[in-house]
């Protein structure tokens, strides 16, 4: 701080009256806002008069900042302690004339001037405040008005979320309706796919149960029509659970031919199974509560589905069990050869309807030599069962004529042509004489045979390919020669042993031959050989194709001396 600009001693209220028009004559207005100058001087004049009210004597010192910007006013008791200060600070520095020394005036023109000074300030600072005061309810005014309009706006958003809140509410109902609608839809769909997919009823049993408890129902129950028009349980044919009799709801529907309901009373619910006008029995679904009427449609429509896929699977099990039958039933009991063990093994495929074309014979001709076959018709069931047995008879027919393997080839080639131009075959004829290590063969598309010495080792036989049987092209098969010493082995099959899903049949037939060969099993006789392959190549597997295989096992030659 510089040297002060006032350092004025007051020993009453005269004295502080003139100190702080003395403060006032300093301070300039254009430095100093008009109420932080009233404030200033208010504060100063109030302090001072204090402490010589208590103590009888004070002094008030005014000083100039070093940068002229600011202006410091300090109270002191009558013995020079600090008892109040404060800082005014200045918009610009001080004229230097303020800061100068003035002619001396009056005490009383200096308390006229500064109670002229103060009052005018005192107007413009009331002038402001009434200004202030006006726009004060001005806005208050406004403020009302605006609260007015706010809570009129409040009450219309009020209005307006309610009805947007009804409109919500309104579509959360109806898109709950659509994803239930749709989700129905999803059932239907996925149940046909599921349902459509197999051909067991038993399978189709257990997919209805999971696709319907625990949505649709606690428990399911099927009853089935009998040959004598009796409903008997599908869990147990014949009888009902435990021997009981059809519960009331499964006779009214059955009789009625639509669905009866008697949820109400004892949690039932009976759909009939129809396939046009023809009833396959009722599925019963026992449930804790009533049937949604939307539910209720899509089970109707869904015991419809269940009708149709157990009419399908009926249908395929009668064939199948018809073809398979055919098939067993043409299949030959092997001759007995004296200097040759035979032996055959026939299983039908596990899966599908994927039984009737593989066939098996061997039998004399008569000269002592014996054909031996091992063939496939492309196609499955009953149809295909039929052309393999019309093969089969053929085959021997011819072989009073032919003598040789790829004549034979020829002739059913062209027999095949005529009879089923859609149809197609494979085979494998062999012609053998028992105690000859000769023998003669011709293959038509179908697996090399596999040979065998008596050591283990073991070999595809490659035969040269004329094209499948049946084909439209002409044919060109040619006889090949193996030799057979005894303790030797030859191995016929059908592509079913060899052949699975996402493998080749390379791999199968690679496969197959470490199984035939290896160690010198076969001194237990080519029987147990046999069922050690069938174990080897399709035991635990499902099978999509039946399978048949026919070895031969040379021995020594028979004794024809009397």
């Amino acid at each position: 701080m510089r040297e002060p600009l006032l350092d004025l001693s007051c020993h009453g209220m005269v004295d502080v009256a003139l100190a702080r028009a003395a403060m006032a004559r300093v301070l300039d207005p254009e430095c100093v806002p008009g109420e932080a100058e009233l404030e200033f001087l208010d504060g100063a004049s109030s302090r001072a008069l204090r402490e010589v009210g208590e103590t009888g004597a004070a002094s008030l010192v005014v000083e100039l900042a070093e940068d002229g910007l600011a202006l410091r006013a300090t109270v002191r008791d009558g013995s020079g302690v600090s008892r109040w200060s404060s800082t005014l600070g200045l918009s610009k520095p001080l004229p230097e004339a303020v800061e100068g020394p003035e002619a001396p005036r009056s005490d009383l023109e200096l308390l006229s001037a500064e109670l002229l000074r103060t009052s005018h300030r005192a107007g413009a600072v009331a002038a402001v405040s009434g200004e202030r005061a006006r726009d004060l309810e001005w806005h208050q005014q406004e403020l009302e008005e605006t609260n007015l309009g706010v809570l009129a706006l409040h009450a219309e958003l009020a209005e307006a979320s309610d009805e947007q809140r009804r409109l919500l509410a309104a579509e959360r109902e109806a898109r709950d309706e659509v994803e239930a609608s749709r989700n129905r839809l999803t059932f239907l769909s996925t149940a046909s796919a599921r349902l459509m997919t197999s051909l067991s009823q038993t399978e189709i049993f257990s997919r209805l149960r999971d696709l319907l408890v625990p949505r649709y129902a606690d428990s399911v129950e099927v009853w089935l029509l009998g040959e004598n028009g009796e409903l008997c349980s599908a869990d147990a044919p014949g009888t009902g659970p435990s021997g009981a009799e059809p519960p009331e709801e499964v006779l009214l529907s059955a009789a009625r031919r639509r669905p009866a309901d008697a949820v109400a009373e004892q949690g039932r619910l009976a759909l009939p199974l129809l396939t046009g006008t023809d009833l396959l029995g009722v599925m019963l679904l026992r449930r804790g509560s009533a049937v949604d009427p939307d539910d209720g449609v899509v089970l109707v429509e869904f015991s419809h589905r269940v009708a149709v896929s157990l009419d399908n699977a009926r249908r395929f099990e009668r064939e199948r069990d018809t073809a398979a039958a055919l098939q067993r039933a043409m299949l030959t009991e092997l001759p007995g050869t004296p200097g040759m063990e035979l032996t055959a093994r026939y299983l039908p495929a596990t899966r599908g309807m994927n039984v009737g074309g593989d066939w098996y014979d061997v039998f004399p001709l008569e000269d002592g030599e014996f054909i031996g076959v091992v063939g496939d018709v492309t196609g499955h069931g009953v149809h295909a069962a039929v052309m393999m047995g019309q093969l089969r008879t053929a085959l021997r027919a011819y072989a009073m004529e032919e003598r040789s393997p790829a004549a034979l080839m020829e002739r059913l080639h062209r027999l095949l042509g005529r009879l089923e131009p859609d149809l197609f075959a494979t085979a494998v004829i062999v012609r053998f004489r028992p105690g000859d290590p000769e023998m003669v063969m011709a293959g038509a598309g179908h697996p090399p045979p596999l040979w065998r010495d008596g050591g283990g080792g073991a070999r595809a036989v490659e035969l040269p390919s004329g094209g499948m049987l049946g084909l439209p092209v002409e044919p060109s098969y040619t006889d090949h020669t193996v030799e057979l010493p005894p303790g030797s082995a030859l191995l016929l099959y059908t592509d079913g042993l060899v052949e699975r899903r996402g493998e080749s049949i390379d791999d199968g037939i690679a496969r197959l031959l470490e199984g035939f060969g290896g160690p010198p099993y076969w001194e237990s006789g080519p029987e147990k050989a046999a069922d050690d392959l069938l174990d080897a190549m399709v035991k635990h597997q499902d099978c999509d194709d039946d399978v048949c295989l026919l070895v031969f096992l040379a021995g020594e030659a028979p004794d024809t001396a009397v």
